[in-house]
């Protein structure tokens, strides 16, 4: 098969770069290792952005007193 433009990444410039390839009429080919999204998007900067901010959850219920907050709940993590 031939193509108008091969992609190498599949991160968040890689996908958007084939996307926009594709839909104005290039005939697009996309080289992912592993999944589409990258490091950042499956591994990296959205994963650990949700653990940190949950961590800062827990922070902030473990130091509720110093707002003048009481918790009356207990805590299963997962």
């Amino acid at each position: 098969m031939k193509y108008d433009i091969a992609i190498i990444g599949g991160g968040p410039a890689g996908y958007n770069a084939a996307e926009r390839a594709a839909a104005n009429g290039l005939k697009t080919i996309l080289f992912e290792m592993k999944e589409l999204g990258g490091v950042c998007l499956n591994e990296g900067c959205i994963p650990t952005k949700t653990l940190l901010y949950s961590a800062k959850i827990l922070n902030n219920i473990n130091h509720a007193s110093h707002y003048g907050l009481r918790v009356n709940s207990s805590l299963n993590l997962i």
